[in-house]
């Protein structure tokens, strides 16, 4: 009878493997990516100033894929300038180290969605008219898809928002603005 009861064990063990696998697989694999696109910012231009508040922008990125649901990704962002002319001349830049986790969803081999979430260290720059620096903590939010070409190489689309980038004008600040960031770039796995 025990040797009856360990085999039944030994079947139910056997048997929930493949439905506790793939979140807990762990495939443990580095990347690296780059991409260009367009950030805009809801700056708030002061009296009698306009503002080019669209820019292009560019960022480098690498992480490593824990499972295939969930990645961590390390990189530096720079969302261009914002210009102001007008009674105020001058311009606005922005950024900075990115740090975020990536969730996966995979539609099929090659494609996947992409949901992230992120703490950025963002370093805005005023200069001109009036001159402001400061470095602080931005949070992030992000959607896009990914499409494989092979196991190596991958095209992403991105979406990504960085939330009140700068510090408050009050005082002499830098002024904080949302700032959106349209990306496209490759992936290159190891």
């Amino acid at each position: 009878m025990r040797t009856l009861r360990f085999a039944a064990l030994a079947s139910a063990l056997a048997l929930s493997t493949p439905a506790s696998a793939g979140f807990f697989d762990f495939t443990l694999a580095p990347y690296l990516g780059a991409s260009v696109g367009q950030a805009t910012s809801d700056i708030s231009c002061p009296a009698a100033t306009s503002c080019d508040d669209s820019d292009m922008a560019w960022k480098i990125f690498g992480g490593l894929e824990v499972n295939e649901y969930i990645s961590m990704e390390f990189g530096y962002v720079d969302t261009g300038e914002v210009e102001y002319t007008g009674a105020q001349t001058g311009t606005r830049e922005v950024d900075g180290v990115t740090m975020r986790l990536l969730g996966t969803y995979a539609l099929s081999p090659s494609f996947s969605l992409l949901f992230s979430g992120g703490m950025n260290f963002l370093q805005t720059d005023v200069k001109g008219t009036v001159a402001a620096e400061d470095t602080d903590i931005a949070w992030s939010l992000g959607l896009g898809a990914q499409y494989n070409f092979t196991k190596s190489v991958g095209l992403r689309v991105e979406w990504e928002r960085y939330f009140e980038a700068g510090s408050s004008s009050f005082n002499g600040g830098t002024g904080e603005a949302d700032i959106d960031l349209i990306s496209a770039g490759v992936v290159f796995k190891f």
